[in-house]
């Protein structure tokens, strides 16, 4: 269900019309709240132009992965560059990578 919900995230924030409307008729998608398939649906209809977040979709991935007790998979972190860690937890030994900027003096 992960990898499904990995997937649905990853083609709503890409906006990819095609890959939302396939993976949300995928039998997995029954068992997503109703909230989180219709934003799938209004962001598929809205084209890769709109500025709609997934909103209801990411926070129903984090409250699944958090009732699980898993971690997100090693493309879910690599899509963030802060990834946090878990309360109480080391970061396995992860670099967190941040961007320098210079300043103009």
């Amino acid at each position: 269900m992960l990898d499904y919900l990995d997937g649905l995230c990853a083609a709503l924030l890409a906006r990819n019309g095609t890959e939302i409307r396939r993976l949300l008729r995928h039998p997995l998608a029954r068992a997503l709240p109703r909230r989180v398939r219709e934003e799938g649906y209004a962001i598929a209809r809205a084209g890769p132009e709109s500025l709609r977040a997934p909103v209801q979709t990411l926070h129903f991935y984090h409250q699944t992965l958090h009732l699980l007790g898993a971690r997100p998979t090693a493309a879910a972190v690599g899509r963030s560059d802060l990834a946090p860690a878990s309360p109480g937890r080391a970061m396995d030994g992860a670099q967190i990578e941040m961007p320098l900027r210079a300043v103009g003096g």
